[in-house]
């Protein structure tokens, strides 16, 4: 009679119990279901895995390399035809040589693998050296003091071909490479190291080969603290997905491109810290997005792009932002009609924006741009013809050097800035021998050029002179006398020739101007393209990868995904259980944890976004929560029927 009297508070414990079951479930791993919630969030972009080179190695399966047969001291891999198959989550330390083979990690998708390469060397002449078919993440070390070599050949097999195989290490999950050791990386075939999802440096030294990308990723690239040499037939580092989210960040280290088409690619690019040398034919830094936001931002380090033999070829090309607020940055780009220093997608509605640090780029007078009027920082920009090896400096108005730079490519213009040059400050712009005295005034109208070593009147917010007499554009670019000017760029139109197009380009007599970019249209041909290219008749230009309509939306820089890491995973070493997931009618070795505790996933881009959707594990544990619910009511409902009996 007493639990009678008391059902009502024995109910309202139920309810309690119930709802701290179900935060408990969601928060904890149970029955083998792992959370989702420590998935999510991250503050940073390097884990404390990524930077963890020197994880213990107790326990750690040992793999010793060989052309006679290679051998596994511990679980969790086998060899089966040379190759080396690693298929549970866990430590593993490699060694030896291989003369055609591969080791090949196809665990399960929420498994973590750390592979210690200690004195490796492995050539495959028709696949990856190292391939990473599945994993939630690998984490490649570099052992102290030690060499390492991977290679693979000229042409790789049908299977290898049919399954999207294209580099020497090639991943379809989450890579990083730490440590103090080093690695060199061949390939005659396509890319050195090819990761689909997230690529991330945070120790050693890297020596790539590679006839075409050096470094390929689908999601990011994330660089620290390692020293990358990297020899491209076509592109240094891109990142290939055209994702808003994709993005390649340097914070630390040195990256030395000696030879490239472009030095670095992706949607977004910040350079933080660090030192990188570009040599190009190509782009230097090119954020090539065409969602509208495309930004390379620079906030540190010490960056030299030099473009010798390109045409049109950009130092550094966003196709919408460039924001520079820090570090020191040195553009040679040859004087070429088609190539120029900096561009920026002024055409979409971007801005290049000068706020901190040091730069000087030389290039073309054709084609460039200069920073906007709104920068907080003061510059200067002039036309200024000189050869390859001329000396450029920049001196305030005591005669202190601000800037000085030996410049390796022809040049006709020069773009300057530095923390010391402030809005209203006279400085001196010498080249060569020949030495202009300068008013930086950065609201002035922007875009144009002044002549230089003559005493000209102020006329352009890049701070260039004018000479007297001619009329000035709406940028401030010079016109020759008798010459209308209708471009909104204020470039020259002659006599009897309309001007109708965006940019102000000339269109001659009789010939119609309607493209987005005021390229020329013949008699008779219609232009729908959003790139202003000319489309014959009765033809539209759709395609939807093809040229960039003008109306493209704009943006802000995308936030940076950061990089997650909860969890240490599995060790391989445990006790062994028969069969195994991989192995089929092959024997092996591997086995997984006997509790079935599985490790977390590694990268956030896995996890299920709690915002906007529910996933099955949360749906599991809901149900859950109910039935004890459900049970506690029914045992509620049965004492309450008793006591009224």
């Amino acid at each position: 009679m007493a639990t009678h009297k008391h059902i009502d508070a024995i109910c309202i414990v139920i309810i309690v119990f119930t709802l701290l079951l179900t935060i408990l479930f969601m928060n904890i791993k149970a029955l083998g279901i792992k959370s989702v919630a420590s998935e999510e969030n991250s503050d940073t972009l390097f884990t404390a895995n990524d930077l963890d080179a020197g994880w213990d190695t107790t326990g750690a399966t040992k793999i010793t390399l060989s052309d006679e047969g290679s051998t596994v001291n511990g679980n969790g891999a086998y060899v089966y035809n040379g190759d080396v198959h690693i298929v549970y989550a866990g430590k593993y330390i490699l060694s030896g040589e291989l003369s055609n083979g591969s080791v090949i990690i196809e665990a399960d998708g929420d498994d973590k693998i750390w592979l210690m390469l200690d004195r490796v060397s492995i050539h495959c002449e028709d696949n990856a050296a190292i391939r990473v078919e599945q994993a939630g993440k690998v984490f490649m070390t570099l052992q102290d003091g030690t060499e390492n070599t991977l290679s693979s050949g000229s042409s790789y097999s049908e299977e290898a071909v049919s399954g999207g195989v294209d580099g020497t290490i090639y991943s379809r999950d989450d890579l990083t490479i730490n440590g103090v050791g080093s690695l060199q990386v061949t390939t005659e075939y396509q890319h050195g190291i090819v990761c689909n999802d997230d690529f991330v440096v945070t120790g050693g030294t890297l020596n790539i080969t590679a006839v075409q990308d050096a470094i390929h990723a689908n999601d990011s690239v994330r660089v620290k603290d390692s020293d990358l040499t990297l020899f491209a037939g076509d592109d240094g580092i891109t990142v290939s997905n055209d994702e808003e989210t994709s993005f390649l960040y340097m914070e630390s280290g040195n990256i030395t491109i000696p030879s490239c088409c472009e030095g670095l690619e992706a949607v977004t690019i910040t350079i933080a810290g660090g030192t990188l040398n570009i040599a190009a034919t190509d782009d230097g830094l090119n954020a090539n997005g065409y969602s509208g936001n495309s930004v390379i931002n620079i906030t540190g380090g010490d960056i030299t792009v030099t473009v010798e033999n390109g045409r049109d070829a950009d130092g550094i090309d966003s196709n919408k932002d460039i924001y520079i607020s820090g570090g020191n940055l040195f553009i040679s780009v040859s004087d070429n009609g088609g190539s120029c220093a900096i561009d920026y997608g002024s055409e979409n509605g971007g801005t290049c924006e000068i706020s901190g640090g040091t730069v000087l780029a030389c290039g073309s007078s054709g084609m460039a741009e200069g920073f906007d009027p709104s920068s907080t920082q003061g510059f200067l920009m002039q036309t200024a013809s000189a050869s390859a090896g001329t000396t450029v400096t920049v001196k305030d108005v005591d005669g202190n050097e601000l800037i000085s730079e030996k410049v390796p490519c022809s040049f006709s213009s020069v773009l300057a800035s530095t923390p010391e040059m402030k809005i209203g400050d006279t400085c001196t712009l010498i080249v060569g021998d020949i030495q202009t005295e300068m008013t930086i005034d950065n609201a002035s109208n922007g875009g144009g050029f002044g002549g230089f070593g003559e005493t000209f009147q102020e006329n352009g917010a890049t701070n260039g002179m004018q000479p007297p007499e001619m009329p000035s554009g709406t940028n401030g670019n010079m016109m020759p006398p008798d010459m209308t000017q209708n471009g909104v760029d204020g470039n020259m139109t002659p006599p009897d020739m309309t001007q109708n197009g965006a940019d102000g380009n000339m269109t001659p007599p009789d010939m119609t101007q309607n493209g987005a970019d005021g390229n020329m249209t013949p008699p008779d041909m219609t232009q729908n393209g959003a790139d202003g290219n000319m489309t014959p008749p009765d033809m539209l230009q759709n395609g939807t990868d093809g040229d960039m309509p003008s109306n493209l939306p704009q943006g802000n820089m995308p936030d940076i995904p950061t990089n997650e890491d909860t969890s240490e995973g599995t060790q391989s070493g445990i006790p062994q259980q028969q069969g195994g997931r991989k192995f089929g009618g092959r024997q092996g070795n591997g086995m997984r944890n006997p509790n079935g505790d599985m490790p977390e996933q590694e990268n956030a881009s896995q996890a299920v976004n709690a915002g906007t959707s529910i996933s099955t594990e949360t749906l599991i544990l809901l149900g859950i929560s109910a039935v004890v619910l459900l049970a506690g009511c029914v045992i509620a409902i049965c004492y309450k029927k008793r006591s009224f009996s």
